[in-house]
């Protein structure tokens, strides 16, 4: 009887598991002015060379409800309802920039059809490690100047298949070694060289004075 009551409270444990929701990626909202920003990746976990983009929901400040950290896709956050309430037209005076180990690059903002208040910017991030999403110009006349760090870009890892990709890291530091290898190897052919002509140079020299 007591194997019988185990293993059904193994099972209820599965069960309950199986029933409990996957959870969303998040973003974070950020206020700006009389806005709030919702910003982060489209696709998370972000991984190095894998098509990716920005996240911005823009909505006034005033129907947004209190700021700070959502999951994606909860009724009144980001479902329909939610989208129906953001700001259009930002794409026109909201500036976007991306800066990456003081490497900065200007994306255009696109509006997603049908989603009102949501943008996007297409973005391929090549390398691991932190990302700055920087926001400029103008929203209904208000001034906007924000920065933002979403989720640290990562190396595919343990998710690629059928066999790991080399990081970024890994990638620089055998290019360091065979630049250090091609380094010494032409030192070694120049010694060599030289030592040449200097064995020559004394070969001539005894010639010379033999006759």
């Amino acid at each position: 009887m007591s194997r019988f009551f185990a293993r059904l409270l193994v099972a209820s444990l599965v069960l309950s598991l199986l029933l409990v929701p996957l959870t969303a990626s998040a973003h974070t909202e950020v206020e700006s002015g009389s806005y709030i920003l919702e910003i982060g990746w489209i696709n998370e976990p972000v991984l190095v060379n894998a098509p990716n983009g920005l996240y911005l929901f823009v909505t006034p400040k005033a129907e947004s409800g209190e700021s700070g950290e959502h999951q994606e896709g909860e009724e009144g956050a980001g479902g329909e309802d939610h989208h129906a309430e953001g700001v259009i037209g930002a794409e026109g005076t909201l500036t976007f920039t991306v800066d990456y180990g003081g490497v900065r690059r200007a994306y255009d903002l696109r509006p997603i059809p049908d989603q009102p208040g949501l943008y996007t910017a297409d973005i391929l991030p090549t390398r691991e490690g932190q990302y700055t999403f920087i926001f400029g110009g103008a929203l209904n006349g208000e001034t906007v100047d924000l920065s933002f760090e979403p989720e640290e870009v990562e190396a595919p890892g343990k998710l690629a298949f059928p066999e790991a990709l080399p990081s970024t890291a890994d990638l620089l530091a055998q290019l360091s070694a065979v630049q250090a290898q091609a380094r010494t190897a032409q030192t070694v052919g120049i010694v060599g060289v030289v030592l040449g002509l200097i064995g020559t140079g004394i070969g001539v020299v005894s010639l010379t004075r033999k006759k």
